[in-house]
């Protein structure tokens, strides 16, 4: 999977430019606040639909203009495609694949791969639960639309489960309409944490990997809560309905199920929460995004996009090179104040107020 070519219009600082991009790695040059990650974000939102940060869409706009356009051109085992991504002040955004306006954003996920990493993505070593689950669901979603469509089915169970849990009803009706969504959570539940468990599998693998060949002496583990055995998951799930159930009513949500899942990662066996310095998670993070490269090439047959935002600035000279050896083979979008010192072949542009050169 390649992109060749971003046309952006009116989208943050850009106002009329086209990028091209070519194969392994390409450097994104410039100083701080030039638009360097306003191009990657552009092409994450042509990607998952979303940009990396809760922000609102429309503020993406130039302040005075009227809409916003993104045309994202790139080639892959199926041929050329393309994503066009219009934001409106006035009227709803339209996503077209090859021209084609889709109606729904799951539509989107799955036709341009790609992973991202920014300084925030520290916080998936130490943060909250939530974004690990995050980086569970966004990296399988783009490889398995079975585990997409299970998300938002499960979003919508779960969404009705807990109204019934605040509803203001006697216990005795509460559990008669429960026993509907039950069935209907455990199912869907399972699915999901089957699919995640298979994943973890093969991050393990591949991160374990990865990092040791970032650090050369560091081992690291990845658990999930769950075993796979299909039968005893809905179990748990069953005993845990039955245990929680006046709890839950008084609480008024679902205590358990895989919105409250996480993962533990282990670094030569200390709990990563506590133990890791700040440049330990930072390879932690590079090498769980490396090694989603590897799954999903594995699944589908080709590499997604690598998008690394300001990942140079923190890293000495002897890691930068072990990075670039690793990310060559893909295609790799670096931003970066300068190029660092490799023995890779690369491409450089530089980003000026908005403006593209290649020539520099």
């Amino acid at each position: 999977m390649i992109i060749n070519k971003v046309e952006l219009i009116n989208f943050r600082n850009y106002e009329k430019e086209t990028i091209s991009f070519k194969k392994g790695i390409n450097f994104i040059v410039g100083t701080n606040a030039q638009g360097k990650t306003n191009l990657l974000e552009s092409i994450y939102l042509c990607a998952l639909g979303k940009t990396p940060k809760p922000i609102k869409e429309k503020s993406l706009i130039q302040f005075n203009k009227d809409y916003a356009s993104i045309l994202l051109k790139f080639s892959t085992i199926a041929g050329n495609k393309t994503i066009n991504y219009i934001l409106n002040k006035s009227t709803n955004k339209i996503i077209k694949i090859n021209n084609i306006p889709i109606l729904k954003l799951s539509s989107l996920i799955g036709e341009l791969n790609l992973v991202y990493f920014s300084p925030d993505e520290l916080k998936l070593v130490k943060e909250s639960p939530e974004d690990r689950r995050k980086f569970m669901d966004i990296s399988i979603s783009q490889y398995d639309k079975v585990y997409l469509n299970n998300l938002l089915k499960f979003e919508r169970i779960l969404k009705q489960r807990n109204a019934v849990l605040k509803s203001n009803i006697s216990l005795n009706t509460k559990k008669e309409q429960l026993n509907i969504w039950n069935q209907q959570f455990i199912e869907t539940a399972t699915e999901i944490i089957l699919k995640r468990i298979n994943f973890i599998k093969k991050l393990q693998i591949f991160a374990e990997k990865i990092h040791f060949f970032l650090t050369k002496s560091e081992k690291l583990e990845i658990f999930y809560n769950f075993n796979s055995d299909k039968d005893e998951i809905k179990k748990y799930f069953y005993n845990a309905f039955e245990k929680n159930f006046i709890k839950e009513c008084e609480l008024g949500f679902t205590l358990v199920g895989p919105h409250r899942d996480d993962l533990t990662l282990l670094i030569n066996g200390l709990d990563c929460k506590y133990f890791c310095s700040q440049g330990q998670q930072r390879t932690i993070s590079l090498s769980l995004k490396l090694a989603i490269m590897e799954i999903i090439q594995n699944d589908t047959g080709e590499y997604p996009i690598l998008l690394l935002d300001d990942v140079m600035s923190e890293l000495d000279n002897n890691r930068k090179k072990l990075l670039l050896s690793a990310v060559s083979k893909y295609q790799t979008l670096i931003t970066c104040t300068e190029i660092p010192a490799t023995d890779e072949d690369y491409y450089a542009i530089k980003i000026d107020n908005g403006k593209a050169t290649t020539n520099f």
